[in-house]
């Protein structure tokens, strides 16, 4: 095959030794990916979970030389129950998810933060609202909810206390959300709804509604809380951060890089990364993002005071929750976002 010798020349046995090496380190580096596995508490596209989404979109979890894998849930109860069960390492959760299992024996902490905002805004249909001026108006009103023990009605037992009252001088209706949010109130089967987006921005779009309190705005939520309010962000379990903290932090890092992208690019450049089955109408998807932007944690560390709003709220709906369960530090842990670099 060669002239005058069998033996290859020098250059290519070279060449050949340099792909057999990097092949090797290709095949070593994927053979050190590590698994994980991630309930989110939602279908994908809720924008509370956007980390979530953007980070797959853009490739954050292969940087950080992970295998995840993800499985998207109903409702957030549902997720926590998953990880709590130990069927995944890490979930995409409301905090108070966090307080309900440890009323039970459980025990879950956020490492990152998503929102430290509600992201929920009270809507009023659109023909009662020269009746429903302020939240004193709201007593006897029929108020929809995505449903029964939702953070939408934990939200409306705090809206109401705030006001004087109490979930008892009210109608409470789970409607769900979206398209079947929107129909309940179109067809007046409730007066004022606690909605999040898209389905905020489409009611407003489409004129069937008004906002009275707007919770995706620091100081319309302070009005009830006085201050931040931590919302979804990234649970775990203590075995997992003991045992497997490199898991732990290769996934905080992801969710930090996703909420740089998110501060630093316009709600249609964040929207251009997503998958069009995530977006969906590329109009409404940009309006609501740019409206529950303010919602978003600019460095996913978890706010303690934040933590105690979540805590009086659910002792507000009527959680049992011990005196030594009330300790805001029981329920997030941030040395995974310092390490990210916050």
């Amino acid at each position: 095959m060669f002239a005058g010798s069998m033996t290859p020349p020098t250059w290519l046995r070279a060449l050949v030794l340099t792909g057999l090496l990097a092949a090797d380190a290709a095949g070593a580096s994927g053979a050190a990916k590590k698994k994980v596995r991630i309930a989110v508490g939602s279908k994908p596209g809720n924008i509370v979970y956007l980390q979530i989404d953007l980070a797959r979109a853009l490739g954050y979890f292969e940087q950080e030389g992970l295998d995840a894998t993800f499985r998207y849930f109903d409702a957030g109860t549902a997720a926590a129950q998953a990880l709590a069960s130990r069927e995944y390492d890490l979930s995409a959760n409301s905090i108070d998810h966090a307080m309900k299992l440890r009323s039970s024996g459980g025990e879950l902490q956020m490492v990152a933060s998503f929102t430290d905002l509600p992201c929920v805004t009270l809507v009023v249909r659109k023909d009662l609202r020269p009746q429903i001026r302020a939240l004193s108006d709201l007593k006897g009103r029929r108020i929809g909810v995505t449903a029964l023990g939702a953070g939408t009605h934990v939200l409306a037992a705090s809206i109401l206390h705030h006001a004087g009252y109490s979930l008892r001088d009210v109608e409470i209706i789970p409607v769900g959300s979206g398209d079947s949010f929107i129909a309940a109130m179109a067809q007046k089967r409730i007066d004022v709804g606690m909605a999040t987006d898209p389905t905020t921005t489409r009611l407003l779009l489409m004129s069937e509604g008004s906002i009275l309190l707007d919770m995706t705005d620091p100081d319309e939520t302070g009005i009830v809380f006085n201050g931040p309010y931590q919302f979804t962000g990234l649970l775990t379990r203590p075995d997992v951060i003991r045992e497997r903290p490199e898991i732990v932090q290769a996934v905080v890092n992801a969710s930090v890089k996703a909420d740089q992208y998110i501060r630093s690019h316009s709600a249609a450049e964040i929207a251009a990364k997503l998958p069009p089955a995530i977006v969906g109408d590329r109009y409404i998807y940009v309006k609501s993002l740019e409206h529950s932007r303010p919602s978003f944690s600019k460095d996913g560390m978890v706010i303690p005071a934040a933590v105690e709003n979540n805590i009086q709220s659910q002792i507000v709906f009527g959680l049992s929750l011990p005196a030594a369960g009330r300790n805001p530090s029981l329920y997030y842990n941030n040395r995974f976002v310092r390490a990210a670099g916050h």
